[in-house]
């Protein structure tokens, strides 16, 4: 049989979480007593460390997903403060490990700013950009990678991340090593494509930008999109 956990009245004052953090550091203690000290009392039947302990159980992922209403239903004596305390420590652990927090692309300038050192100058890359209702980064992906002017993607491809990271629009780039800041016919045909395939399911199109290492072309802007 496996041990007991003991509740938090059972330990020794030096193992209490906010005395542990204190005398050890933070790094030396559990999820369930990190989220102790965040919350700070338990509730009428459980006390606080086993209260975290069995909010944790349900996983960081499902914590992430719950609205503060369900918290309040599926755990007894968790009202609306605590649950909006929970929100808030999971919303902050997913910002703190989210790469691109803070990041907006408003515009093609935002955008060039952004990939222009992403790409190899050897060869022709595909990238595309997914952005939030209010331009925020959610998503970066190398979609394809081809010769030095030579480069073979399929729509579904783009659409494919934009499903997974539940974006609003989406912004292509494709960067031509050698040649000029000007669409082939292969490009504009490309980009009819991509924009027919998401309005399909859903998505905008916001541009399809040219880049090398000396500037863009924004075929939104050039009126080709």
């Amino acid at each position: 049989m496996y041990h007991r956990s003991k509740s938090i009245r059972e330990m020794p004052q030096d193992l209490k979480p906010r005395e542990k953090l204190l005398r050890l550091g933070v790094e030396k203690l559990t999820e369930e007593e990190l989220l102790a000290i965040v919350l700070g009392s338990g509730t009428k039947d459980m006390d606080v460390l086993s209260l975290s302990r069995a909010i944790l159980r349900t996983g960081w992922q499902k914590l992430h997903e719950l609205t503060p209403q369900e918290l309040m239903e599926g755990f007894k004596g968790i009202g609306e403060a605590r649950a909006c305390q929970i929100k808030a420590i999971v919303e902050l652990a997913r910002r703190i490990n989210d790469p691109y927090e803070g990041v907006f692309i408003n515009g093609p300038e935002d955008a060039y700013k952004f990939l222009k050192e992403k790409v190899d100058d050897r060869k022709e890359h595909l990238l595309a950009l997914y952005l939030s209702p209010t331009n925020r980064l959610l998503s970066y992906e190398v979609i394809a990678i081809g010769r030095m002017n030579a480069l073979h993607a399929e729509p579904k491809e783009i659409l494919y991340h934009a499903i997974n990271s539940a974006c609003y629009g989406i912004l292509i780039a494709h960067n031509h090593p050698k040649g000029q800041l000007k669409p082939s016919r292969e490009d504009l045909e490309f980009t009819k494509r991509v924009r027919e395939a998401c309005k399909l399911m859903g998505f905008e199109l916001l541009d399809h930008l040219i880049i090398n290492l000396k500037g863009y072309l924004s075929m939104k802007k050039e009126g080709y999109l």
